[in-house]
């Protein structure tokens, strides 16, 4: 009877330490036709990572990790006959609360930053990518930086096919001159 129990318990080792590939494998795959929005919802705790930017230093934010950051991987893998751009969003609470939107291709060497939104102020930020703008088969990432919050929750959305709501009322010029993103925060 002791036999059984050890092989049941070596039995139940095996299958925990097979758990995180076959975790790994249920990555969401994002086709537009069959799922066509994935959500994120989440709850920070307090932070504040001013230092960072005073500092010119901290991590990179495609790399960072909880409790900094919050991630939704996918897989961008559009169906026969879908076309359209991808939209991205985020969107908190509390007005003093400043959250970063990142889009990132999630990588064995480490995560490249394809799109990013880091306005200063409001409720939410948005990023639209281009049709063309990702690779199918790839593993893509929304993520959320806790850049400064009392701790709330936050809630993020892909969408494809996506529309742009990136608003445009701050003239390019102006948004670049500041070396701020203003339109993707209002």
């Amino acid at each position: 009877m002791r036999k059984r129990l050890v092989i049941t318990a070596a039995a139940l080792a095996a299958a925990a330490l097979a758990l995180p590939s076959a975790t790994a494998a249920t990555t969401p795959v994002l086709d537009g036709k069959k799922v066509k929005t994935l959500t994120l919802k989440a709850t920070s705790t307090a932070q504040d990572h001013d230092a960072d930017l005073v500092a010119l230093s901290g991590p990179e934010r495609v790399d960072c990790e909880a409790p900094r950051c919050v991630k939704l991987p996918f897989v961008y893998k559009p169906a026969k006959g879908v076309k359209g751009g991808l939209a991205f969003a985020i969107s908190w609470t509390l007005p003093v609360s400043d959250m970063d939107l990142y889009v990132a291709q999630l990588g064995k060497d480490g995560n490249a930053e394809i799109a990013s939104c880091g306005s200063s102020a409001g409720t939410s930020e948005k990023v639209y990518l281009e049709p063309g703008s990702l690779r199918p088969g790839k593993t893509y990432a929304l993520i959320v930086d806790f850049y400064r919050t009392p701790g709330e929750a936050v809630t993020g959305s892909v969408t494809f096919p996506g529309t742009n709501q990136v608003a445009s009322d701050v003239p390019s010029s102006v948004e670049d001159g500041a070396g701020l993103p203003i339109n993707c925060g209002l």
